[in-house]
C-alpha cells in the first residue's frame, strides 16, 4: 500500500514529497550559507530510492528533508536510509516544524520496512534529535567546510 505523499498537518501546513532541485533553496539558506549554490547538491539526489520531504507552511516552503539510501558500517541492520540536508528557514524555527517533517519521513521508511535511520548531525543540532529519539554513536569528528558532527541513528522498525 502506498502511503499518502501529502499529509495536511493542520490548514496552514502540509508536506508531501517533492524534487531533490525543490530543496535547494532552503538547503543553501540554511545548511550552505555563504557558500556556491553547487554545494547545495547531494549525489543522490536523483535517485530513484532517495525522498525528499518539504514542509510547507501557508502555501510556502520552509522546510526540506531527504533521505537517501546507505548503509553505514556502524550498524547491522539489513535496511538503513540516511537522513541528509534536513534544514528549516530560520523564521520558522522553534515552531515544531522540523519535529513534523522529520517524523513524517520516519513514518514514511516504515511503510518501506527500513530498519535504521542514520546521519550526521551537526552540534548546534543534537539536542533537537536527541529529543525525537535518536541517539549518539561515536565520537565528534569534523567534516571539512562544514563543522564538528556525530553519527546519530535510532531503530526504526
Amino acid at each position: 500500500m502506498q502511503p499518502n505523499l501529502n499529509q495536511i498537518i493542520n490548514t496552514d501546513i502540509i508536506i508531501k514529497q517533492i524534487s531533490g532541485k525543490a530543496t535547494i533553496p532552503i538547503r543553501h539558506a540554511v545548511l550552505r550559507q555563504g557558500k556556491p549554490i553547487e554545494a547545495c547538491y547531494i549525489q543522490q539526489d536523483d535517485l530513484e530510492n532517495t525522498y525528499h520531504f518539504g514542509l510547507y507552511y501557508k502555501n510556502n516552503l520552509v522546510a526540506v528533508s531527504t533521505f537517501v539510501a546507505d548503509c553505514s558500517p556502524l550498524f547491522n541492520d539489513k535496511t538503513q536510509y540516511r537522513l541528509r540536508a534536513m534544514g528549516v528557514l530560520e523564521n520558522y524555527q522553534g515552531k515544531h516544524f522540523g519535529k513534523q517533517l522529520l517524523n513524517y519521513g520516519v513514518q514514511f521508511l516504515q511503510t518501506k520496512k527500513i530498519d535504521r535511520l542514520w546521519f550526521n548531525a551537526r552540534i548546534k543540532a543534537l539536542n533537537f534529535y536527541k529529543n525525537n529519539g535518536f541517539e549518539t554513536i561515536g565520537e565528534i569528528f569534523d567534516i571539512p567546510k562544514v563543522g564538528p558532527h556525530y553519527v546519530m541513528h535510532k531503530s526504526i522498525k
